[in-house]
């Protein structure tokens, strides 16, 4: 199944689509495309920098480190604590991802469903 969430930040232009993040749940891979009208200085920083590089098609390589920026690691201290809270046998980023709707401490950006 394939899940679609746009990327935003309030604090530019409530529920402006800065990007899209695909996830496509049978063979666990990310996409993201960024539109090209978007300004790079509104975009969350690794995209920002792919975009300024001319780089708007994002493979499952970026958009999962963009991904995985956002969540916490395998390897925090008290990872077992959020498995278990969210029900996780596996460390995946994507139950996690979806759990926080994307947010990190580093910026003000987040996820939103398309429904």
């Amino acid at each position: 199944m394939l899940r679609t969430f746009k990327i935003i930040n309030d604090s530019f232009e409530p529920s402006k689509e800065h990007a899209v993040l695909t996830y496509d749940e049978d063979s666990d891979q990310y996409a993201i495309h960024i539109p090209e009208k978007m300004d790079c200085n509104e975009l969350p920083a690794i995209l920002s920098l792919l975009a300024r590089q001319g780089v708007r098609q994002l493979d499952d390589k970026w958009a999962r480190r963009f991904v995985k920026e956002r969540v916490v690691p395998p390897d925090r201290q008290n990872i077992g604590t959020i498995m278990r809270d969210l029900h996780m046998k596996k460390y995946s980023e994507f139950p996690i991802l979806e759990y926080t709707s994307g947010r990190c401490c580093m910026d003000d950006f987040y996820l939103e469903e398309i429904r």
